[in-house]
């Protein structure tokens, strides 16, 4: 299934082509019909054996299609029938590949090609918007992953952290309400330091903008009793 978008598309892109290549043919079909038509005129209204400023210009009067009556010219070429060789006026449209493109009926090419863009644009809107949540193993909250000792995002990336801020994130992973008081902190991180307020506030602010960098987290305070990790 997750192929068939990228199959309907090509059809149609293929589709597309094909009506615009078929359109293309039928133009030149035209255009060498009406120079020929054009041609079969001129020589009955001004008959003659070499080309003439007076045959051009019949010739290109008669011309349906406006954009060849300034290309469109008669040229003499020899051509063998059977043992001899002879002269015969032949009408040629002179016009490039962008003329005959504009006298093409691209309506439909077009509106396949357009059709094909909102395809894919739609298909790859779907995909993204229905992607499946990849599978996560260990402790999961907002967007963090912890597992085998290890901080990660969702889309399986490490969390850069040093020691003590692995050991916070730990205690805040396992914590009830992902909630510590500021002593539960000190004495777990500090045991031997009478006062860690000041270390525990710097490595709080160290440690918030690698959280929200990388998660949907933050670290709140309450009145500098308690920390919670919570949802952005």
């Amino acid at each position: 299934m997750r192929k068939l978008p990228i199959v309907v598309f090509f059809f149609i892109m293929a589709t597309a082509l094909c009506s615009c290549m078929c359109s293309y043919r039928n133009a030149e079909s035209r255009i060498e019909q009406d120079v020929n038509n054009a041609l079969g005129l001129a020589l009955a209204e001004v008959p003659c054996d070499v080309v003439s400023a007076d045959t051009i210009r019949c010739y290109r009067n008669h011309l349906s299609i406006a954009e060849l009556k300034e290309t469109a010219c008669i040229a003499m070429r020899t051509v063998g029938k059977g043992d001899t060789q002879e002269a015969e006026m032949v009408a040629e449209a002179n016009c490039d590949f962008i003329t005959v493109l504009k006298l093409s009926d691209q309506r439909a090419s077009v509106s396949l090609f357009v059709a094909g863009v909102l395809w894919l644009l739609t298909s790859v809107w779907y995909v993204r918007r229905h992607r499946e949540a990849p599978m996560v193993q260990g402790l999961c909250y907002g967007g963090i992953v912890y597992d085998n000792h290890k901080f990660t995002t969702l889309a399986g990336e490490q969390i850069r952290l040093t020691p003590m801020q692995h050991s916070l994130m730990e205690m805040f992973m396992n914590a009830e309400d992902h909630t510590l008081s500021k002593q539960e902190i000190c004495d777990r991180l500090w045991p031997r330091k009478p006062d860690a307020s000041d270390t525990l506030y710097t490595l709080i602010k160290r440690v918030k903008p690698v959280i929200e960098a990388n998660t949907q987290l933050k670290i709140e305070s309450d009145r500098g009793k308690s920390y919670s990790l919570e949802m952005r």
